[in-house]
């Protein structure tokens, strides 16, 4: 079963606001882009994972996607934990493309793309330190974990793998995704011992899901050029800034395009970038209305909570703004 679902992350949602919005003539915007490339890229290997995750017999495993835990002063990320009655397995995704090199005996990953080479940290290394610190985690709570097994799936169709050493740790922890549902059942052989009842799995799944703390960056300390971020309502069309409203309806003045709900993506764009709240005169200089009651009608008519009343009402998404 899937006791935790992956989320589309909320850093990549700030990124993209960010991105939309950031003064096009502005040097540092290639940075942000650059930045939320290798996001999406990444989260596409985890779903890539997933889909072929889904193909594998789960009638004896709970499996938790995207897990953000606190340990001690800072926090330990695990792409994928799986919870069996025999070990515990931990699948670390990786989306890089190019040529992939392992040299485990310097804790590295070089990766030759376009005649560049680079030097990535060993995901072996960083999955074995998350098996440790799940572990740690785990007996801080008196539970003895069992067996805790960790791979790394490589996402990229296009990526060539390469193990110059014929190292047996590399060869038995790296794999391709789509090959995830040949790579479980020997670790089963290799613990047939049963260590957990389904209670005993379902209780360490909801300990790690309740401390669970995702990640949401803060743009304020990212030095966004805040005063010159673009306001107002974005074609979906032709992605220009300034639609206007008018009797009930966004008019982009560029393409022509209308829309009844171009507001709520510019308004979750403010949540994202400015913070959790704003008031009917940040809405309306935000959007370029020139109607008080025009703005307060579209606020009252988004999934959108409020407290104080007239003037001094300030508004904030609700549960499910952003789905």
């Amino acid at each position: 079963m899937i006791g935790k679902t992956r989320e589309y992350p909320k850093e990549i949602m700030i990124l993209e606001a960010i991105v939309r919005r950031f003064p096009p003539d502005d040097f540092k915007k290639a940075e942000f882009e650059k930045k939320l490339y290798r996001k999406r890229a990444g989260y596409k290997g985890e779903k890539t994972l997933d889909y072929f995750l889904e193909q594998v017999d789960h009638s004896e495993m709970v499996i938790l996607h995207d897990l953000r835990i606190p340990i001690n002063s800072t926090h330990f990320q695990i792409d994928t934990l799986i919870i069996t009655p025999y070990f515990l397995l931990i699948i670390d995704s990786k989306n890089y493309a190019g040529t992939l090199i392992f040299l485990p005996e310097f804790n590295q990953l070089i990766r030759i793309q376009n005649d560049i080479e680079e030097v990535f940290p060993d995901p072996i290394l960083q999955a074995k330190i998350q098996a440790s610190q799940l572990k740690a985690f785990l007996k801080k709570f008196h539970i003895t974990p069992p067996p805790t097994e960790y791979l790394v799936a490589i996402s990229n169709t296009q990526a060539l793998i390469k193990n110059p050493t014929n190292d047996k740790e590399v060869s038995y922890r790296v794999f391709r995704s789509s090959n995830v549902a040949f790579k479980i059942p020997p670790i089963y052989k290799k613990h047939p011992q049963s260590l957990l009842s389904k209670n005993d799995m379902k209780k360490i799944a909801r300990l790690l899901i309740k401390a669970h703390e995702p990640l949401v960056p803060d743009p304020k300390s990212m030095n966004l050029p805040i005063e010159k971020m673009v306001k107002g309502v974005q074609c979906a069309s032709c992605e220009t800034f300034g639609m206007d409203y008018h009797q009930g309806k966004w008019t982009c003045k560029s393409c022509g395009q209308k829309s009844l709900d171009a507001h709520i993506q510019a308004l979750r764009d403010y949540f994202l970038i400015y913070g959790p709240s704003i008031t009917n005169k940040q809405f309306r200089d935000y959007l370029k209305l020139n109607s008080s009651s025009t703005s307060k009608r579209l606020l009252s008519s988004m999934d959108l909570v409020f407290s104080g009343t007239n003037k001094g009402r300030i508004y904030s998404p609700g549960k499910s703004f952003f789905d």
